[in-house]
Order: structure tokens, then C-alpha cells, then sequence
């Protein structure tokens, strides 16, 4: 983008911004004063209708007061009738009797529907009669706070319940209890009144349905809601304490009016209660202020609508200008983030074929790395075997020269993610330090590196180059936040147990921390996405990060990243932590290899290669016809030829590869043992999901004689 692009932008900007001010402007002159009025109005009419609603209120709580009050008058006398039924009697005597105590019963609760049910029970709380059955079930109340009340104090005490559930028809009902005594003048046991909550919640739904917003409940005195219309989805079963009838209730005041919100719907309320005679029982009325102030408002915008149409009109135009207005504002700011999304998208692309076209480069050339490589592994192993003496400390060199240029060929193909993954048990005290002579010339001098690693550090199983190009990766970030210059250091130790998780397991913690310039907070939600990056484009792929997520997220562990402006940011890799394994010493001689004595039929078409490779068979005790094409080990097999196993290269010149004349031989000679060889990494996967055995190349003699004996037992 220019400079006159921008400021041309930038002045565009401004026009629209200005043209929104005057639009609201517009609309606050055309409101303001009708407003005013509207606002009077319904400030006098609110106050209006709380009134109208308190006294509704009032007048529901007076209803529902004296139907509450008549229900209990009505249990009270029944309950009398029975206790005088049933006193001075012995249970024995109740029992005998108890047909006719059913009967009776049932005759005094039939035309009274609050009643659920009434008991007797004897002074071990097992029934006697009840009006409900006839033939009673097997069950005891010993255990009901009623029956307990009742046997610690004298007879002639009534007690309410809290809101209990029927053990035989699990109906919600409130009791009310009182003790006799027996023959002996003794606890005889208790004469239970159910009372159905559904009959008194029947009742104060009809009582409210032409009262919109009111509310009606029946509770006990320490809170306890026996019912409430209307229903509340999840509503709590007891007010809470600090509630504002609750708060008057502990003051003494059997009745009250207030305003408050209500703790069973969280409703802003005007709230009035009164305490039904001498029980601890109490019927609460409540209107909804919110329902009172949506009616207000209701009425307002009526009257909004019939008065001031033309400022809706008015107002509604302005509101599209403006919509418009942002519209196309927000249209080019999407358009340009589209742009440069898409320009990100394309160079991540390039990059990627880039990458691609690395690896098959790097595929080929490894390829007869590993070559050259196995030709010289295996003549310094003929020449230990044929001159153990001569030169042993030159030969152990060139040894170590091998085993490094493998790993640089290892660590060459990680790179260029053409090496497939190879989990192995990772000494980090071992491997970690290393890594410093990977990483230090990425950095420059600028940037010291610091490789710390806790000596009590657990070892990790993963896949040690996959590791190693992470810490590259998060290094090359590192330089590029630091272009003036800063510090670098690695860290691993075990992880404490916060740090892991709860009910996590064992944790490896690796970090890597930088004082560079940081990153947004806003933005560290998104730096592990892919394709997501902070560069410029053409400097990053947004790549990297993704990739150390996810390694770490293949082998159970997870990455975090931490980051503040101005000072640094910190990724912590955690990987879950493995038991040692016993060190072996490298300092014994390998114990000679048993004799093989196997026939075997080679494929390579490198005659240095098999130069080398025929006489470490031989060595091994093999006989070995070797080819140098695919086409002439098949015409050896279709003559008859059976060697003991097929060893062949994958990659070779002809008609056929190795894997076309691996395949060939399954599907004819299926009893034929194979033995695939490569050096190229990328095919080890591949060869090994077909079925077919693979070394990599180089290999070493105890690899062919291990792999040997294997497939030819």
C-alpha cells in the first residue's frame, strides 16, 4: 500500500465517521424532547401501577391466608376426632379393631381433597390404620423428625413437617402430626394428617391466573417451601437465609410487606407474608416488578408508536445510512485481510513445494550417502575380521566417522520431513547437549546459547530428530525476535507435579526461552495453528510451531507458550517420562556371531555396494549368488533356484524395483523368505505397511545376522 493510498484511506474514514456523528446527532434532536414526555409518563404511571400492585398483593395474601388457615382449622378437628378415637387404648386392642379404624377414617376424609392420608402409628412407629389402605404396607416412620418430636414430649403438641415425598405413593405432602397416649397413660404413638401439596398449589394457581406476575408460596418457618405457583425450573427448596423474608422473619414480625428479590426466581418483587394461627407456617404473595414495568413500557411504546412516527422514520433512515456506512467500512477492511490471508496462504504453499522439492532432493542424495556409507561400514568390518591389529585405533575412527555421517544423513531428512518417525528411549543429559552444535550456527553471534539439562532429568521416548528439528524451529523464532541481539537457553528437568496436571502422569519439561521483543497476548491463542505467523510475508510459513505441537501431542505430552511485550517469550515442551534402561557397556567386545548357514539370493545393482556386502554374508556364514537386476533373481526363482532368503535392494534399474519383485515373488512362491533393503528413508513406512520386511541402509552385520535368523527360523 502507498503513502497517498493510506491517506486517502485515512480521509475516507474520516468522512464516514463524520457522517455517523451527525447521523446520531440527527436522531438524539428528533427523540430528545418526546422522550422527555414519554419518560414523565411513565414515571407517573409506574408509580400508579406499583400501587395497583401492592394492593393485589395484599389482597391475594388475605385469599391465600384464609384458605391456608381454614385447611389447617379443618385437619386440626379431624385429627382431634381420631386422637380421641385411639386414646387409652393399647395397640393390641387398635390392631383388633383396625378394619373399623380404616373404615372410619376413610369415611371422615372423603369429601376433604387437601387430605392425602391419615395414620395411626403405634410408639415403634409402625402403622395401625390409614385411611389409604386397608391392607397396610410393611414400613416404619421411627425415623421422621415428626415421630421423634413426639416421643421426647408430652401428648397434645402438633407438629409441621417439611416437605416430604410419600414412601408408598411418592406424593409430595406436608404432615401434621400429634401423640396419644396408650392404656398405661404412656407414649402410645402418633396420629398423622397428610396434607397434598398438589391441592394447595391447585389452589393458588387458579388464585393467580388472572394476576399476571404475582406468585404464591406456602413455607415453614426455617424456610422450607412446601409448594409455589408458578413452578420455577430448578428453583431451590428452601429461601435462603438471607433472603428478605427470612431477614424479617428472624426479627420477630409474623407478617410484612416489602420489596426484594426473590431468592427462589432472583426476580425483583413486592413481597408480603403472614403467619397461618399459632404454627410455624406462613403464606408469601409476590409481584413481579419486571412483568409491572414491562406493562409500563408496553403502554409507552403504544403511545411512542401512534406520537412519533416520523422520528422512527426519520430514525430508521439514519440507521441504514449508518449500517451502510459500516457495511462498506467493514467490507474493505475484510477484502484487505482477505488479500493478505491469501497472499500468506500462497507463500506457505511455495514453501511447502519447496520443501517437498528439498526432500526428494535430499531423499536422493541420502540415498547414496547411504550407500557410500555401507560400503565403507562394511569393509572396516572385513578389515577388523581380517586384521584385528592393524590399525585398530584408525579403523575405530573412521567407525565414529560412519556413525556421525548417518546421523547427519538422519538429521538432513528430518529436516526435510522425509524421514519417517522412529520412536527410541532418549537419554536427554546424553542427547540435549549436542544439539547446541545444531543450533548455534542458526543463531549467529549475536545470540549465546545455553544448554541446561538437570542431571535427575527422566529419560523420553520419541523420536530424537523429530526433537531436534523442533528446538530448531523454535530457535529460528527465537533469532528472528531478537534482530538487535539477546540470549537463548534450553532447559529440561522433571516436571512438578502442578506443572504436569493433576492425575497426569510423569512429566518431562523442556523449555526454551528468549529475550526477544514477545508476542501480543491476543495473538498467543493462535500461534500454534497452522499457517498462522507474526512475520511478514515471505519470512515465515507459520510452520513451525505447528509442527513442535504436533510432536508433542503424538507422544501424550502438550506444548505451552508464554509471552510478554518487550521481555521474552517462553515455549515449555512437555513429553511424558519413561524408566531408565541399564547402560550397556560399550566397552566389552560384541560376543561373535553364530554361524547362519543359509543360501541366500542378493539383488544390488551397486557393485561397490555388493562388494562389500557379499563377503559380511559370507562371514555370517551364508552362501550368496548375487544379481545386479530384479528380472534375473525372478528367472533364477522360475528355474527353480530356492534359496534360503531373498535379499534385495528396493531401488534399482529395469523393468521391476525391489518392491515389484517382492510382490512378484509373494504372489508365485508365497513359502519364499524376503528381506527388502533401502536407503531411502521415506519407503520404511511404506515397505513395512505392505507386509514386507526392510533394513535401512547403512546396516550393520549384527542388523543382517538379527534380521537373517528372524525370517529364516
Amino acid at each position: 500500500m502507498t503513502w497517498d493510498t493510506a491517506v486517502a484511506r485515512e480521509d475516507n474514514q474520516s468522512q464516514a465517521q463524520a457522517s455517523v456523528k451527525w447521523l446520531r446527532l440527527l436522531v438524539l434532536l428528533s427523540v430528545a424532547v418526546p422522550l422527555f414526555i414519554y419518560l414523565v409518563f411513565g414515571a407517573v404511571g409506574y408509580a400508579d401501577a406499583r400501587e395497583e400492585a401492592e394492593l393485589r398483593v395484599s389482597r391475594s395474601l388475605r385469599v391465600a391466608h384464609e384458605h391456608a388457615s381454614k385447611v389447617m382449622a379443618a385437619s386440626e378437628a379431624l385429627q382431634d376426632r381420631v386422637v380421641a378415637m385411639v386414646s387409652g387404648r393399647s395397640p393390641q386392642e387398635l390392631r383388633i379393631h383396625a378394619e373399623e379404624l380404616h373404615a372410619t377414617l376413610l369415611a371422615r376424609v372423603k369429601d376433604q381433597p387437601q387430605i392425602q392420608s391419615v395414620w395411626i402409628f403405634d410408639s415403634e412407629g409402625k402403622p395401625i390404620a390409614s385411611s389409604r389402605f386397608a391392607q397396610l404396607p410393611v414400613f416404619d416412620v421411627s425415623d421422621r423428625d415428626y415421630f421423634q418430636f413426639h416421643r421426647l414430649r408430652p401428648p397434645g403438641q402438633r407438629y409441621i413437617s417439611g416437605p416430604l415425598v410419600t414412601r408408598t405413593t411418592k406424593e409430595k405432602i406436608v404432615d401434621i402430626s400429634i401423640g396419644y397416649e396408650d392404656h398405661n397413660s404412656q407414649f402410645g404413638g402418633v396420629i398423622n394428617v397428610s396434607l397434598l401439596s398438589a391441592y394447595f398449589q391447585d389452589f393458588y394457581s387458579d388464585l393467580v391466573a388472572d394476576e399476571p406476575g404475582l406468585a404464591v408460596n406456602l413455607f415453614r418457618e426455617d424456610g422450607a417451601i412446601y409448594t409455589r405457583w408458578p413452578l420455577v425450573d430448578k428453583a431451590p427448596e428452601q429461601l435462603a437465609p438471607d433472603s428478605p423474608v427470612m431477614r424479617r422473619l428472624h426479627q420477630g414480625e409474623a407478617s410484612a410487606q416489602m420489596r426484594g428479590i426473590s431468592s427462589v426466581d432472583r426476580q425483583d418483587r413486592i413481597i408480603a407474608y403472614r403467619k397461618v394461627g399459632s404454627y410455624p407456617l406462613y403464606v408469601g404473595t409476590g409481584m413481579n416488578l419486571t412483568s409491572l414495568r414491562n406493562q409500563v413500557l408496553r403502554q409507552l411504546g403504544a403511545l411512542f408508536a401512534l406520537g412519533a412516527l416520523p422520528v422512527a422514520a426519520l430514525f430508521i433512515a439514519a440507521r441504514m445510512a449508518l449500517r451502510n456506512a459500516r457495511t462498506a467500512l467493514s467490507t474493505t477492511e475484510r477484502l484487505e485481510k482477505e488479500i493478505a490471508t491469501r497472499r500468506r496462504a500462497e507463500e506457505a504453499l511455495l514453501q511447502a513445494q519447496k520443501l517437498e522439492a528439498l526432500g526428494r532432493l535430499t531423499g536422493g542424495v541420502a540415498h547414496d550417502f547411504n550407500n557410500a556409507l555401507m560400503v565403507i561400514s562394511n569393509n572396516l568390518h572385513l578389515l577388523r575380521r581380517t586384521l584385528p591389529e592393524a590399525g585398530s585405533k584408525q579403523i575405530d575412527s573412521m567407525a565414529r566417522a560412519v556413525k556421525s555421517a548417518t546421523n547427519l544423513t538422519r538429521q538432513l531428512l528430518a529436516f526435510s520431513r522425509r524421514q519417517p518417525l522412529v520412536a527410541e528411549h532418549v537419554v536427554l543429559q546424553d542427547k540435549l547437549p549436542p544439539t547446541k552444535d545444531l543450533i548455534a550456527p542458526v543463531l549467529g553471534s549475536q545470540i549465546p546459547l545455553e544448554v541446561q539439562v538437570d542431571p535427575a532429568t527422566a529419560p523420553v521416548v520419541l523420536d530424537l530428530a523429530e526433537l531436534e528439528l523442533a528446538l530448531l524451529n523454535l530457535s529460528i523464532n527465537a533469532r528472528d525476535a531478537m534482530p538487535q541481539g539477546g540470549s537463548l537457553v534450553i532447559r529440561a528437568r522433571n516436571a512438578s507435579e502442578s506443572e504436569a496436571g493433576q492425575g497426569m502422569p510423569a512429566m518431562v519439561l523442556i523449555e526454551v526461552a528468549d529475550t526477544g521483543s514477545g508476542i501480543p497476548p491476543e495473538l498467543l491463542g493462535k500461534v500454534f495453528e497452522p499457517f498462522f505467523t507474526t512475520k511478514a510475508v515471505g519470512e515465515g510459513t507459520g510452520l513451525g510451531l505447528s509442527q513442535v505441537y504436533g510432536m508433542c501431542q503424538r507422544v501424550g505430552g502438550r506444548a505451552e507458550i508464554a509471552s510478554t511485550l518487550g521481555t521474552g517469550t517462553r515455549i515449555r515442551l512437555y513429553f511424558p517420562s519413561a524408566r531408565p534402561q541399564a547402560v550397556r557397556e560399550d566397552a566389552n567386545p560384541a560376543p561373535p556371531l553364530a554361524p547362519l548357514n543359509k543360501r541366500l539370493l542378493v539383488v544390488e545393482d551397486n557393485d561397490e555396494v555388493a562388494a562389500s556386502l557379499v563377503p559380511i554374508l559370507e562371514s555370517l556364514g551364508c552362501r550368496v549368488t548375487r544379481v545386479d537386476r530384479a528380472a534375473k533373481a525372478r528367472a533364477l526363482l522360475e528355474e527353480g533356484e530356492r534359496p534360503d532368503l531373498v535379499l534385495s535392494d528396493v531401488v534399482m534399474p529395469g523393468e521391476i524395483d525391489g518392491v515389484g519383485l517382492a510382490r512378484h515373488i509373494r504372489q508365485t512362491w508365497p513359502a519364499q523368505k524376503l528381506l527388502l533393503m533401502t536407503g531411502y528413508a521415506e519407503q520404511l513406512d511404506h515397505i513395512h505397511q505392505m507386509g514386507f520386511d526392510v533394513l535401512p541402509k547403512p546396516c550393520t552385520p549384527q542388523m543382517l545376522h538379527v534380521a537373517i535368523a528372524r525370517i529364516t527360523q
